[in-house]
């Protein structure tokens, strides 16, 4: 069988397994992918599952040893979204074929349709993101396995992506641990996500951006609403903190032309549970900040800056004598340490928190919440205070041209004679290859102190993610309308042109290796 039809055999029977994100589902594909390793010619492979978690997933990989340590990596997802998107159609949305006789019977927009009815596209969910670009690398990887190389290669697929990324979290101390076992030198990732085509270049990233999920709870003075001078409403505050701070451009990084996206306020609760003529004690809330070159640091400072004129400005307006100190999830559990029997109850706490997001009655947002306002209670601070902590998940953010390898540089432009491929700095998207090479200043304590849920909900390991310091390609399938029904991966470029990219990668990092 020749290669491409391999690319495309495989991609219809991973399309054809359920791997639905964070559910039990996703164990029949890493099965499947277990199998398919352990019956090639000299791979060292199996499964490695993940601890505490809620669906006993995995991580697969496998490890083709060459001539040399210099080791290729090609690393994916194995999860997809759900199918809801699919509507009457979502019986068919492993069913490629089916499901393109479907969408030409449904589908409206002329530019899809003429997609569809060019037979270059292979419909069907999770064949853009990113089970098309598994199967490419597992082609490929299948064929090294049978006649290998200088460099070695290692094939990882991930559970989680698109959840929390439980699967990478993991991988970095898989990868550590590879990387000592066997006397490794990681020289590249790749990561063969979909991508965009723009004026006939396929685009690729060599770094990704960060991420943080900063949590506000704000306790203000609950009154009757008739003496409403005599307290502070939190919404009145947060409502201020979110109009000063949501979208706000001033609040982005930058690279050359390259900028994130400002911050997004996700979340927005008051805590009150019943209606009465009073006001709310407390509200909270829940922003998504996008950094490159910003550290968990600098959000919090800015928050805090914030989050203290949002409170001078409401209390300026009331004319209110009162006070309201803003502090960070770390001063809070600095003072709440001195009181008797806290680190008992706060692991207890922690511990309600770890089955509460088990069984997926809660989200690590809404946990973290929670924690700040059971630790209030604990150390009876009934004053009004802003707190800012931060939620899981966190990302860092990566940038392989950091790392200022020459050999990387002459990996790229390997790369551009074998694809027409324009590099860009950072992916907005979000992708695991945040922990590959995330600078190794990144201030530990400083985060864990402030990641109210860090030990058993959430946690991965920082030394070794210190010490990987991977660059990456981001450089996939072209692909379209992935998380949609009518998500696809163009045919070509999945069977024939990624290939021939990971091949002239594989062939690269063999001819430099040391």
């Amino acid at each position: 069988m020749k290669r491409n039809e391999r690319v495309l055999e495989l991609l219809r029977q991973m399309i054809a397994v359920d791997s639905e994100t964070n559910t039990e589902k996703e164990i029949a594909m890493e099965k499947y992918l277990q199998k398919l390793l352990s019956h090639m010619p000299g791979v060292t492979g199996g499964m490695i599952h993940i601890p505490n978690d809620a669906h006993d997933r995995s991580v697969v990989y496998g490890l083709i040893l060459g001539s040399s340590k210099d080791t290729v990596i090609f690393m994916n997802h194995h999860d997809v979204v759900d199918t809801e998107t699919y509507g009457s159609m979502q019986s068919h949305a492993f069913a490629p074929d089916e499901l393109l006789q479907d969408l030409l019977q449904s589908e409206k927009r002329e530019d899809v349709l003429a997609d569809l009815q060019s037979g270059d596209w292979l419909v069907g969910r999770g064949a853009c993101d990113m089970k098309g670009g598994a199967a490419a690398q597992l082609a490929v990887f299948e064929e090294y396995a049978a006649h290998p190389g200088k460099a070695s290669l290692l094939y990882i697929s991930l559970p989680d992506e698109e959840s929390y990324s439980a699967g990478m979290r993991m991988a970095v101390s898989i990868l550590q641990d590879l990387k000592k076992a066997y006397g490794l030198s990681y020289r590249v990732l790749v990561d063969s996500e979909p991508n965009d085509k723009e004026k006939g270049k396929l685009i690729s990233y060599t770094g990704s951006v960060g991420k943080l999920l900063p949590v506000v709870v704000v306790q203000g003075k609950s009154v009757h609403i008739g003496n409403y001078g005599q307290g502070i409403n939190p919404l009145g505050v947060i409502a201020h903190l979110i109009a000063d701070t949501e979208g706000d451009m001033s609040m982005i990084d930058t690279c050359g032309s390259e900028m994130t996206p400002p911050p997004a306020w996700i979340y927005l609760r008051d805590r009150k549970e019943h209606y009465d003529v009073s006001l709310p004690q407390r509200a909270a809330a829940c922003a998504n900040f996008m950094m490159y070159d910003k550290t968990p640091d600098d959000v919090m400072y800015l928050l805090m800056k914030a989050a203290r004129h949002a409170v001078d400005e409401t209390l300026k307006k009331m004319h209110s004598p009162l006070v309201m100190p803003v502090i960070s999830g770390a001063e809070l559990l600095k003072q709440a340490m001195s009181y008797p029997g806290f680190d008992v109850f706060y692991e207890n706490v922690k511990n309600n928190s770890f089955i509460a997001l088990q069984k997926g009655d809660s989200t690590y947002a809404q946990e973290t919440i929670h924690l700040i306002e059971k630790i209030l209670h604990f150390i009876g601070m009934t004053e009004p205070v802003v707190v800012i902590a931060f939620a899981p998940p966190y990302y860092p953010a990566a940038d392989s041209r950091s790392l200022n390898d020459t050999r990387f540089d002459g990996l790229m432009q390997a790369v551009q004679t074998a694809a027409d491929v324009q590099f860009r700095h950072y992916f907005n998207g979000i992708s695991d290859c945040s922990y590959c090479c995330a600078s190794p200043d990144l201030n530990e304590k400083m985060l864990e102190s402030n990641l109210l849920l860090w030990g058993k909900s959430y946690q991965f390991d920082f030394s070794a993610m210190a010490h990987l310091q991977i660059p990456f390609l981001l450089l996939g399938p072209w692909g379209k309308d992935l998380h949609e029904r009518t998500e696809r991966v163009h045919i070509a470029s999945v069977s024939e042109q990624l290939p021939a990219v990971l091949d002239k990668i594989i062939a690269y990092i063999g001819d430099t290796a040391i």
